[in-house]
């Protein structure tokens, strides 16, 4: 223990800490420089390779025919669509499919064997560790419901959240710069998805067309997918629904675009659920109908009292009848 007072020792101890602490700094100048230096492309190959150990969690259920048929569709390439915060986005050549590569960059471990200089002397590296432990949980549970519970409700056709071997074929997909990529899908987690229209174009498309019955007709779809999600006791984590363009449609339904934030919640009320819809998420939509199409706006709070009304109703008719108390000799 006196060795541990030496003077030298402690500043050789000292000395080495310091040291640490440069190389930690120097690193993290050196990959900001990097960083700087990259091309203004949003999209690196690389950043969708996935790194991570599998997780039996994440398994899912893929027959025969599914397989065939990821590998029949993916034959055409996939040109560039959008990126967002956890995903980069490709459509596929005849307008039908998406394709949807996780940014391994949010997911990948940050294990303390790899950066130990990281864990000791930064704090916001601890946090973003555990950030990205906890948003790689977060959305491959919303993907694998999304695939297993409500796929009709969201589109989704396929999903794959670990690493495979010969199992999927390479997939042809093109940047925004009209790069070229042979992508071997099995090394990544991606999710294929229908193709979807946004809300408001479509609604704006029909009513430039004087379809106004098509237009109500979509406005019903966005409830019934509200409804069936809150029967279902699914509920989205993300309260800009409108805004950030959640949902969509297809050709005979509402589906869920953004499948990030999905989780059960048990016990859930689809009365008091849809009433929560109505009143926040959906409210945006509604203020558009107002100043847009009155028209439409009116038939929205018609059905939302009649939505209500009816979800009220249900609810009262599966509670069970309230049993009548047992006469007694002295009652009678």
């Amino acid at each position: 223990m006196k060795n541990w007072r030496n003077p030298k020792i402690l500043a050789t101890i000292a000395v080495c800490l310091f040291a640490l602490f440069v190389v930690h700094k120097l690193s993290r100048i050196d990959s900001h420089v990097r960083e700087m230096a990259r091309s203004n492309n949003p999209f690196v190959p690389s950043n969708i390779i996935c790194e991570t150990s599998i997780n039996p969690d994440w398994d899912v259920k893929m027959s025969a025919d599914l397989i065939s048929f990821v590998n029949v569709i993916t034959q055409q390439p996939f040109r560039w669509l959008s990126k967002g915060f956890q995903a980069y986005a490709f459509e596929s050549q005849d307008g039908e499919f998406v394709i949807k590569f996780f940014q391994q960059k949010r997911l990948r471990d940050q294990p303390f064997k790899d950066h130990p200089i990281e864990y000791l002397f930064s704090k916001s590296f601890r946090e973003r560790a555990e950030f990205i432990k906890n948003h790689r949980q977060e959305i491959f549970w919303s993907s694998k419901i999304s695939f297993e519970e409500i796929p009709e409700e969201t589109g989704i056709l396929f999903v794959h959240l670990n690493r495979t071997d010969n199992l999927l074929h390479g997939v042809r997909i093109v940047d925004s710069q009209g790069q070229s990529y042979k992508i071997k899908p099995g090394n990544t987690t991606f999710l294929i998805q229908r193709k979807a229209t946004y809300v408001l174009p479509t609604i704006n498309e029909l009513m430039k067309k004087g379809d106004v019955a098509g237009a109500k007709a979509r406005l019903d779809q966005i409830f019934d997918l509200l409804i069936t999600l809150a029967k279902k006791q699914i509920v989205d984590g993300d309260y800009a629904l409108i805004r950030n363009n959640n949902i969509g449609f297809i050709k005979n339904r509402a589906i869920y675009i953004d499948t990030g934030h999905l989780f059960k919640q048990p016990n859930l009320k689809a009365k008091e659920q849809m009433d929560y819809e109505f009143k926040r998420r959906l409210r945006p939509l509604r203020d558009w109908l107002g100043i847009k199409y009155p028209e439409l706006a009116t038939y929205y709070d018609t059905r939302q009292s009649e939505i209500l009304d009816q979800l009220a109703k249900e609810e009262r008719g599966s509670q069970p009848e309230p049993t009548k108390p047992l006469e007694t000799a002295a009652c009678k």
